[in-house]
């Protein structure tokens, strides 16, 4: 028995710590879910709609004194919506092209690319709170170089912002482990060209 803490057990103790030590198989998640589940309270529900503004209540029509009669017009055509800008589609293509790069050489997945309010970019993801997060996180280190945060027990959300020509933008990402510095200076680069105008 042991003077200074008689109610430990030593051996069971050791037997604790041995199960501690002992290596464990990593868990996989799968990339749409990022550690939590559905007792989350943070968790937005795709069948959950947004509450639709009230209509405003037409004027009551003022009565009319005498019957005018007059040419009637045809209803002017609304006018059809203009194609998407080609800068803005060029854009969206580089884009793309940006993200199947990322997840190629270095498994990134839910790649998102926010602006510098935080409105979504690009997003695969659909994860809100990992767009807050990650928007957060770029806003507190206002400096130079990444962010990265465990999420899962083989998920890490780094977190790159750059500047561009047109402003600060914000990557996030979720990768099997964090990434080093010459990996996170070249998605730097390459994203910074991806955004720029061609």
């Amino acid at each position: 028995m042991d003077p200074v803490n008689p109610w430990l057990d030593p051996s069971e103790v050791r037997h604790l710590a041995e199960q501690l030590l002992r290596p464990v198989a990593p868990a996989r998640l799968s990339a749409a879910d990022p550690g939590f589940d559905s007792s989350f309270v943070g968790f937005m529900t795709s069948d959950a709609q947004p509450a639709a503004p009230p209509q405003p209540e037409a004027p009551a029509p003022a009565p009319l004194v005498g019957k005018i009669v007059g040419p009637t017009a045809a209803p002017a055509q609304s006018p059809e919506p203009p194609p998407a800008a080609p800068s803005r589609t060029r854009f969206l293509e580089r884009i793309q092209i940006f993200r199947d790069w990322l997840a190629k050489h270095f498994r990134a997945t839910d790649i998102f690319i926010l602006d510098r309010e935080g409105k979504v970019i690009f997003d695969e993801s659909g994860h809100g709170r990992l767009h807050f997060m990650a928007r957060n996180l770029a806003l507190a280190s206002r400096g130079s170089g990444n962010i990265h945060v465990k999420i899962g027990p083989a998920s890490i959300l780094e977190v790159v912002p750059c500047e561009t020509p047109y402003g600060r933008i914000v990557l996030g990402a979720i990768v099997p482990e964090s990434l080093p510095a010459n990996h996170v200076q070249t998605i730097t680069e390459v994203l910074i060209q991806t955004a720029s105008p061609a």
